[in-house]
């Protein structure tokens, strides 16, 4: 039994509030020029639950069918539209959604296991047009919620990106670090770990010690453990894995620049100009912070970016597949989570597409339960 949030329970009054927020909300979005999208409730977890991050992974409510094998409850609504779309001979859409999703939460949360959300999805071919697009996905949030008392935070997960891509250290470190950025305690365990200055005897010793203990226990007896991996592969892999602990670490000045950035918050307007004033950095980050002044720089045109709150780390808790621009909108008054949250998954969508056709996307979506 789904276990329902006493703080949202609904009167009728709530109710018809409710619908006719929702009428209100789909007449703008339809004004927009979006056209609504239906996805099944019920999905194939095969072909999500790979798609997913781990956190939702954990979250999913899952069951089995003698046909149709595993499913899973839809956990959002942006994974299964890219899908439905990417089966589609358009690469170019907007689409706009409502219905419920299901989600454990934890006894802390205030948001319920079954929500009812609204949302929408840009694609389009051109990576000339994502800034636009980003622009576009905020104001419109932004003009939805304009009847509430909210505040808008913006952060921009292309920019810490780009700063690990400047480390001078292996291919393999760079992945792991992008990787774990969702992760923030293993992420700073990570950066510990690969910095020149916390890299010891003591460090490599206890490293040493856990392929003992993995050689000793896990592997003893057992000819194939993973797959088609034996023993050998396997304890090959971790002597590679010490080696590339030893090699080019993380120097001093760069892990100082990457903990500076990702502490930095300001507003949308200063933010460009006191990032690259961390630290002496290269190109794909200073790519990183131009397209980011691009955006502000339309952004500017409708709204005052001096009250919209900037922080390069926001949305690094939420959802995995986000690449890029990121937002949300809070209300100025109670403890809630963030009413709307959206943000750029470009990687997700050329993970996805087939070869040869390039494919940008932004979504953004609203808890409609929250809006009363």
């Amino acid at each position: 039994m789904l276990r329902q949030n006493k703080g949202i329970k609904k009167t009728d009054s709530a109710l018809n509030n409710l619908g006719l927020e929702i009428k209100r909300i789909t007449r703008v979005l339809k004004k927009a020029g979006l056209n609504e999208i239906t996805v099944s409730s019920l999905l194939t977890a095969s072909d999500l639950v790979d798609l997913y991050g781990e956190d939702l992974k954990l979250r999913a409510y899952t069951t089995s069918d003698p046909v149709k094998g595993e499913q899973v409850l839809r956990p959002d609504f942006t994974l299964p539209i890219l899908l439905k779309h990417l089966r589609g001979n358009s690469l170019k859409a907007r689409y706009f959604y409502s219905g419920n999703v299901w989600r454990r939460q934890n006894f802390k949360s205030v948001i319920p296991n079954e929500q009812y959300q609204m949302g929408f999805e840009f694609f389009d071919s051109k990576k000339d047009n994502s800034i636009l697009l980003d622009v576009e996905a905020f104001l419109l949030i932004s003009q939805i919620l304009s009847k509430y008392k909210v505040n808008a935070v913006t952060g921009d997960v292309q920019i810490l990106t780009s700063a690990l891509e400047e480390l001078d250290i292996s291919t393999y470190k760079k992945a792991s670090l992008k990787r774990h950025l969702w992760r923030p305690k293993r992420f700073m365990q990570l950066l510990d770990l690969y910095s020149e200055q916390k890299i010891s005897s003591r460090n490599i010793n206890s490293f040493k010690g856990t392929i003992s203990s993995i050689g000793n226990n896990e592997l003893t007896g057992v000819d194939s453990v993973y797959g088609v991996r034996t023993k050998e592969d396997i304890k090959e892999r971790i002597e590679t894995l010490e080696q590339e602990l030893l090699q080019n670490p993380i120097a001093h000045s760069e892990r100082k620049f990457l903990l500076k950035l990702m502490q930095y918050q300001s507003n949308l307007n200063d933010a460009s100009k006191n990032m690259l004033m961390l630290a002496n950095v290269g190109k794909k980050y200073r790519q990183a912070i131009g397209n980011f002044e691009k955006r502000v720089g339309l952004l500017s045109e409708h709204v005052n970016a001096k009250r919209i709150k900037f922080q390069v780390i926001y949305g690094l808790t939420t959802l995995e597949y986000y690449d890029g621009f990121v937002f949300g909108f809070q209300f100025e008054r109670g403890n809630y989570p963030p009413i709307a949250q959206g943000g750029r998954y470009d990687s997700l969508c050329r993970s996805l597409s087939q070869k040869g056709k390039s494919m940008y996307a932004i979504g953004s979506m609203l808890r409609m339960d929250f809006l009363n």
